[in-house]
Formats: C-alpha cells, sequence, structure tokens
C-alpha cells in the first residue's frame, strides 16, 4: 500500500512539475494576440491569423 502511494505521489509531481515548465515556457517564447488570442512567436510583428499588429 505504501508503494502505490508514493507511485501516485511521484506520477502527480511529475505531472504538475511538467505542467509549470509548459506554462513557463509558452509564457517566455510566445506573445497572445489581442485581438484572437492565438499564440504568436515573440519575433512575429502581427498575429498570423488575424494580422493584428502585435506590441
Amino acid at each position: 500500500m505504501r508503494d502505490t502511494l508514493l507511485s501516485v505521489a511521484v506520477l502527480g509531481g511529475i505531472l504538475v512539475v511538467s505542467a509549470l515548465v509548459t506554462n513557463w515556457f509558452a509564457r517566455t517564447m510566445y506573445n497572445r494576440c489581442a485581438s484572437c488570442a492565438t499564440l504568436n512567436a515573440k519575433r512575429r510583428a502581427e498575429c498570423r491569423s488575424c494580422g493584428h499588429a502585435l506590441k
């Protein structure tokens, strides 16, 4: 029983850490368009979906 709980805790920890890393990466590498909410690479000057100017 203790091994099962430890396995579940390790799995949960891996999932939480991977979600945090993914969220950090997306915030660091992408801008969200204010007009259509599409994620765009930081290097883009306009949205790839709607053409709205980004910052």
